[in-house]
């Protein structure tokens, strides 16, 4: 007998009724009235003939668990959902052929899961198709059910069971079965149980799905089953001479003792299904196939008094029922296409608590013309299709002539080229022609008016098909992508036609890397950069160490490109961080909801403060041969987006430090204030002074900020707007006074106070926050400079003065303070023309005519009362001139708006003459544009004017002119040899297996030492990759790797060659989605402090101990170096590389790999099963002393050109007889 099971599965549905059902043909009423209890409620409300209901019979129905809708499945592959009591057709779609029958349906959140015998698939709704999943596994499918939301066990006629993963779609594991099939599954508290059509009902493990027990309910084979709580009952067939006959008995077990109970007898139906109504856990709802149904309960051993009812079936036979989550609907479908829906009432519901179902939109109403209308035009009439007749557009064919194009012929070359794949022709543009275009030939007379002389009436666009043209953004601002090939990944990107500079950009596709623009405005501050240089501590997730690591990588590379992944993954491991949430998650980078702007701005906040916490004390000595600690942790009160403008406060360290989204205030102390070199560098500090405005009661607490937010004026009338200086906006900002509503000691209540500030100091590096989200702020900021603009053009020369009367000549305006001995200018009698140096330089700025609002220089001073003035090059009074400190802007911060996408963020950024002076030898400044990668030069103008439509500053920093002679720019290195010795292994001694010889004192690696180096990886977040038309494989998204394992060797000929110093597993705290064990040898649990027995350490020991060698001028020997230094973060010069995999390669011919070199020259076999790095290693080593030799004896070029012979010959697959006898030792083990 064939067994389906079309019934829903774990979807426990409780009722509120005993006995309902209808008599035969029409419900009977007067037995219902006569029911006693809740079953009389029940009344059939609609029944429906499905779609293809003529042809097909219905094989599945289901009550929806979200929304008020009932799902119908039949023979033909179709699916229709209905909503509500009357049964309105919501949804029909086809999701097989027509010879594939639905034999499951299974609603959850994403949508409507449809089982077929070949292939799952998930439907929206809607009728949208989410995806199909199809299996070899996959051999008449029968049954589905979920584990958890993203884990579906799937059973058949077949000996497995499929544990399918719905998140990634994959099979995450596939169970053979010792059962001939799986025909249904339930869930229990305890066991996954599964039936099959042998009669028997198996109990597993949920987590191996191994067989604990098996009951065998029926002789014969089971019909259906179900499980609630520790009871379950059965029913089905029994094997009676030789032929099945429906059992009369209900089989009813107890799993906590796994023993039968006794059974319930059936007097008046031969039940095909079964449910129970969880609501009440002694009843469950019987069905036979003839329609007949009944509601009996467990507790009693006879149905003999329990009425029967019967559905209208027509006589066809019932082949599915469903019953909904609130116990007041039923659903029934039979073999001939009809859908039975019972009800409690008409106010019922098929959910307690559904979502709202969301419908199509209404068509809209057309509006009738009148006939005699001559003005509204045809065209407001809506197209109809599928019309008889023809359209008045359709010319007769007497009219009508075709004309065919004779297709150019195509050019030589491009046929001498082409490449043919299955019967299709590729080849590359020569140049001349335009893609998807055919040229038209002009008129002999076109051409003849034209002339050779004149241009085309039409010109060119210079756009191609893929560009908007209503993009304004210029290309140099615009979101730059790696375009990354299938073969070499981002080796062949050429990085250096997007930065023809010296200067060094960042990567933008890894994780969170729209802090590059930040990190690059960080690196040329000059003092912050020597200071980063010069810390080290032994925090493993320090931010201040890792961004002294990637000044090192910006220093040392010129030109190209660094990643920033060590320091964003230390990042993402700091708790503030994700508190006020800067990290990211992979599906918030791919959306375009974030605010960058405000994300850019909270950033700089963060790590201001966080590199103030980690640099505040000393750094304390490296404490060899310990665990490294992990930074302080700050909880957050609140999230960013729920906070006014300035106040987030979090609870810091023990001493009551708070933090302050703009400042950082603390409590007056007798003892010594903490400070830092970013704190000095970055922060003001001032006094929040707050008056009651009741009782006059004062009150003042310390503080300190960073950041400060820019406030803009209120609203005022556009037609009569004011022009305002920026150095007024950035004054007012500072010396904000607001109310506030804060506690008084005096009043002993909350009162409203006046809040002001007495600044303390001016700081060296200064930075606003722009806040540019409010539309008003924006449109203020778009007037000021129109504004601008318009003085700049009638103001003329704003260095002019006044002039004498009776004279021709314009008085300096600088008087006595003059100090050019050939000054042009008129002076009175009695100007010593004595002054301060910056004068003259002064005086040549105002002879330029700056166009931009943002002020390029300022001068600030405190005065007397602690109050800041700030001034600009126009407004600066002579008297206060010699008592103020210069500043010029050194960076902007701008958010690129772009419609299509989120944007992106860029820097603009003032290069002083140490870095030109250390990079070029030339003593220079000069404005870059920084955008990820791409870096051009750009005059100072466009780095202070913003075009706000999508050109919007974020952050602006203004440096101080003299800040190089403050402090001591000396970097000195803290990377010595006592890390090298360091034993920092977070697995214990006692099961720790190592495998490498620590170094002695008199082996310590010097200039042009040798070291054999080989790393292992392991995958973050898979490769997103498509094929292209001609086969090839295009990758849209990088895999993200993570270095797991580095191994170095000793390369200097001695006893020890080839003995590793270095074997260190990396310790990673992010999700690790593919251990690619076959390829890197890592396995799970090796990175696991738990369990590892590998010598497991961090990798900032790992990676001071690489630093280590390459500043020491190691040479290091590997395969495929540059990759691993990539993924690593290393930097290392090109001298101290020797690159197997460059040494014996050909030009333009393919790379060989490191187990076919190894054969061939070596006449050894490495990589049997997977890779180990210490094999690697060493055999890197020996083939680069077989590259000396063979150079020596100047045969390497003959043996060259032999190994791509023997590889074109073996298609690069080694045989199985070796050439030569291994004769190196294995790896040695020992315990520490």
């Amino acid at each position: 007998m064939e067994f389906t099971a079309t019934s829903s599965e774990n979807n426990q549905i409780s009722s509120n009724g005993e006995t309902f059902g209808v008599g035969e043909g029409m419900y009977q009423e007067e037995s219902i009235n006569n029911e006693e209890g809740p079953a009389s409620e029940y009344k059939e409300i609609h029944s429906v003939l499905a779609d293809g209901g003529d042809r097909f019979g219905v094989t599945a129905v289901h009550c929806d668990t979200q929304e008020e809708l009932v799902w119908m499945g039949n023979q033909g592959g179709h699916v229709t959902s209905y909503y509500g009591h009357n049964m309105d057709k919501y949804t029909s779609f086809q999701v097989h052929t027509p010879e594939h029958e639905v034999r499951q349906l299974l609603s959850n959140e994403q949508g409507i899961y449809c089982l077929m015998n070949d292939k799952l698939r998930l439907q929206s709704r809607f009728g949208r198709p989410q995806w199909d999943y199809k299996s070899d596994n996959f051999v008449d499918m029968l049954c589905m059910t979920c584990t958890d939301p993203s884990k579906m066990l799937l059973g058949g006629h077949q000996k497995k069971i499929i544990q399918l993963d719905l998140s990634s779609r994959q099979e995450a594991s596939v169970v053979e079965i010792e059962e001939d099939s799986c025909a249904i599954i339930r869930l229990s508290n305890r066991y996954i149980c599964t039936g099959d059509t042998g009669g028997k009902v198996t109990l597993r493990d949920p987590a191996s799905l191994s067989s604990e027990h098996t009951v065998q309910a029926h002789s014969g084979t089971l019909s259906d089953f179900d499980v609630c709580g520790n009871l379950l009952i059965t029913c089905g067939f029994s094997s009676r001479l030789g032929n099945l006959s429906m059992d009369r008995f209900l089989m009813v077990y107890d799993l906590r003792v796994n023993r039968a109970m006794a059974p319930i007898q059936l007097s008046n139906i031969e039940p095909m299904f079964l449910r129970y109504l969880p609501g009440y856990t002694d009843r469950i709802i019987l069905v036979s196939q003839n329609g007949q149904f009944q509601i009996a309960e467990t507790n009693i051993l006879s149905t003999s008094n329990i009425e029967t009812h019967q559905v209208n079936t027509h006589g066809a036979l019932c082949s599915s029922c469903d019953v909904s989550t609130s116990a007041q609907s039923l659903v029934f479908g039979h073999n001939s296409g009809y859908v039975h829906l019972f009800s409690t009432g008409d106010d019922s519901v098929i959910n307690t608590y559904s979502k709202e179902t969301e419908f199509a939109d209404p068509l809209p109403h057309v509006q009738p013309i009148s006939i005699h209308d001559v003005l509204t035009p045809y065209s407001m009439i809506p197209m109809q299709y599928n019309l008889p007749g023809k359209l008045v557009s359709d010319w007769p064919a007497r009219f009508c002539k075709r004309v065919y194009r004779k297709p150019e012929p195509i050019d030589a070359e491009i046929i001498r080229s082409m490449k043919v794949v299955h019967n299709m022709g590729y080849a590359s543009n020569s140049g001349n022609k335009h893609a998807n275009q055919v040229p038209y030939k002009l008129a002999n007379n076109s051409s003849s008016k034209a002339g050779k002389n004149h241009k085309a009436a039409v010109p060119d666009s210079p756009m191609g098909r893929g560009d908007d043209p209503f993009v304004i953004v210029p290309k140099k601002y615009q979101k730059v992508e790696i375009k990354y090939s299938g073969k070499q990944g981002v080796e062949d990107f050429d990085f250096r036609h997007y930065n023809k500079t010296m200067w060094a950009g960042l990567e933008p596709d890894i994780p969170n890397a729209y802090c590059n623009c930040m990190i690059q405005v960080l690196y040329y501050i000059e003092p912050l950069r020597v200071e980063m240089l010069n810390h080290i501590c032994e925090r493993e997730f320090c931010l201040s160490c890792e961004l002294s690591f990637l000044f090192h990588m910006l220093d040392k590379q010129n030109g190209l490109v660094c990643q920033a992944g060590n320091f964003l993954r230390a990042f993402r491991t700091i708790p503030d961080a994700s508190a006020l949430n800067l990290v990211l998650s992979e599906a918030e980078e791919q959306s375009n909801r974030i605010n960058l702007p405000r994300l850019v701005q909270n950033w700089t906040r963060f790590i201001l403060q966080q590199l103030h916490t980690e640099t505040m004390n000393k750094p304390a000595p490296f404490k060899f041969g310990s665990i490294p600690s992990s930074p302080s942790k700050v909880k957050t009160l609140l999230p960013v987006e729920q906070l006014p403008s300035e106040h987030l406060e979090v609870p810091a360290d023990k001493e009551g430090l708070k933090i302050n989204l703009e400042e950082t205030e603390t409590e007056p102390k007798s003892e010594e204030r903490h400070s830092s070199f970013v704190q000095d560098l970055f922060s003001m500090q001032f006094v929040n002074t707050f008056k009651c405005r009741c009782c006059g009661n004062i009150t003042s607490r310390e503080a300190s900020a960073s950041m400060f937010n820019l406030v803009y004026p209120a609203n005022e009338d556009e037609e009569d707007a004011e022009a305002f200086r920026f150095t007024d906006i950035m004054q007012n900002s500072l010396l904000l006074e607001q109310s506030t509503q804060t506690w008084c000691v005096t009043c002993n209540k909350y009162q409203p106070h006046l809040q002001s500030r007495q600044f303390n100091n001016i700081p060296d590096v200064i930075g606003f926050n722009c806040l540019l989200e409010n539309p008003h702020d924006l449109e203020f900021w778009r007037t000021q400079q129109d504004l601008r603009k318009l003085d700049a053009s009638e103001a003329g020369n704003m260095s002019a003065a006044y002039q004498s009367p009776g004279q021709n000549v314009k008085m300096c305006r600088y008087g006595k303070a003059c100090t050019r001995k050939d000054c042009k200018f008129g002076h009175e009698p009695g100007d010593n023309k004595q002054g301060p140096d910056v004068t003259a330089e002064m005086h040549a700025m105002l002879d330029e005519n700056q166009t931009p609002w943002v002020a390029g220089t300022i001068l600030m001073k405190l005065n007397e009362e602690e109050k800041v003035q700030i001034y600009d090059m126009e407004n600066v009074p002579d008297n206060v001139l010699s008592s103020c400190t210069f500043f010029d802007l050194y960076a902007t911060v701008t958010h690129i708006r772009d419609a299509k996408t989120n944007g992106n963020l860029v820097s603009h950024i003032h290069v002083d003459k140490y870095f030109h002076r250390r990079k070029e030898g030339i003593t220079t400044t000069q404005w870059y544009l920084f955008n990820d990668f791409s870096i051009a030069p750009i005059e100072k103008n466009e780095g202070m004017f913003f075009n706000l439509d999508w050109k919007v500053p974020c952050c602006l920093f203004y440096m101080r002119r003299d800040i190089g002679s403050r402090h001591n720019l000396e970097v000195s290195n803290p990377i010595n040899s006592n890390f090298l010795y360091a034993d920092a292994s977070l697995v214990t001694p006692r099961r720790r297996l190592v495998t490498f010889t620590p170094l002695v004192d008199d082996e310590l690696p010097k200039d042009g030492d040798l070291v054999g180096l080989d790393a292992e990886f392991v995958s973050l977040i898979q490769e997103e990759a498509e094929l292209r038309s001609d086969g090839t494989k295009s990758t849209i998204k990088p895999s993200h790797m993570s270095v797991a394992r580095v191994t170095c060797v000793r390369g200097n000929e001695g006893p020890l060659f080839g003995e590793p110093f270095i074997d260190d597993y990396i310790s990673t705290q992010d999700q690790v989605v593919d251990y690619l064990t076959q390829f890197s040898g890592i396995k799970p649990g090796d990175l696991d402090a738990t369990m590892s027995t590998k010598h497991l350490t961090t990798l900032k020991s790992t990676y001071l101990k690489l630093r280590y060698l390459i500043d020491h001028g190691v040479r290091f020997v590997g395969h495929g170096l540059k990759k691993d230094f990539r993924v690593l973060n290393l930097v290392v010069p090109q001298k101290q590389i020797v690159d197997t995999v460059t040494l014996f390669h050909q030009p333009r011919q393919r790379m060989i790999s490191l187990k076919f070199l190894a054969w061939y020259f070596l006449g050894v076999k490495i990589q049997a099963v997977t890779h180990d790095s210490i094999e690697d290693a060493r055999t890197a080593l020996r083939l680069y002393q077989k590259y000396v030799t063979l150079q020596e004896s100047s045969e390497f070029t003959q043996k060259l050109q032999e190994v791509y012979e023997k590889g074109r010959e073996l298609k690069w697959n080694i045989p199985e007889k070796p050439l030569i006898k291994l004769y190196f030792q294995n790896v040695s083990l020992h315990y520490m």
